[in-house]
């Protein structure tokens, strides 16, 4: 099986090394991508979507044009995190990923094509939804690899294997996913901690160093821990 290194990660600030890190900017930049498996929502979960939206809504209506501004450009993200907080949290949605023989099928996925379809700078394998972190590459035609190719060899070829382990068949992941150009380094800190965060924050595990689906890149000279 093919080795990764950790970085270290502090909790709750991420302290991001230039040297540690490639400089992912000098060619493209960074893509968060997310996607889950194939459910219906809750209606509970609709529900308080719903209701945290509304709320949102009110709330920036009383606040100064410049404020409410710069609220608004973070709409997307807060509204994602809801979602990624209530998947995770309900009782009432499959919690499957987590099994070590599924989240390997995953993260072998992702190693796959490491360095040659794109860099791969971090992921995280939560019970019912996947987080990573790329940066796709150069083709030969000096075209960048698309991005709607890549999740669908990682999904395609993890559907097969995880319904033959699971003795299943069907659709198993979501059609859409939901991926963010990541714009500066600031951003690309901030999305590396929420990415190991997110067992953390779900109360799954205290640090997030024990979770076995977590894997943040780091260069060879800075690494001490293996894939955990």
């Amino acid at each position: 099986m093919k080795r990764h290194n950790t970085i270290a990660v502090d909790n709750p600030k991420f302290q991001y090394y230039s040297r540690s890190l490639p400089h992912w900017f000098d060619v493209d930049k960074p893509v968060f991508i997310t996607y889950r498996l194939k459910f219906t929502l809750p209606q509970a979960i609709v529900q308080e979507l719903q209701k945290r939206k509304t709320e949102w809504f009110k709330e920036i209506q009383n606040l100064e044009p410049e404020a409410k501004q710069t609220k608004l450009k973070g709409k997307n993200g807060a509204f994602f995190a809801w979602f990624d907080e209530l998947i995770t949290k309900s009782s009432d949605v499959p919690q499957i990923l987590q099994q070590r023989e599924i989240t390997e099928i995953i993260a072998d996925s992702f190693r796959h094509f490491d360095k040659q379809r794109y860099d791969l700078i971090a992921y995280c394998i939560m019970p019912n939804h996947v987080h990573v972190l790329i940066n796709p590459l150069k083709q030969a035609n000096g075209a960048v690899y698309p991005l709607s190719h890549i999740t669908y060899t990682w999904k395609k070829y993890t559907a097969m294997a995880i319904n033959k382990y699971l003795g299943k068949s069907g659709s198993f992941w979501q059609q859409e996913s939901y991926d963010h150009l990541v714009k500066d380094e600031l951003e690309l800190e901030k999305i590396i901690n929420y990415i190991v965060q997110n067992p953390v924050k779900a109360r799954l595990i205290d640090k997030w160093e024990d979770w076995y689906g977590t894997w943040v890149y780091v260069a060879q000279e800075t690494s001490s821990a293996g894939h955990r």
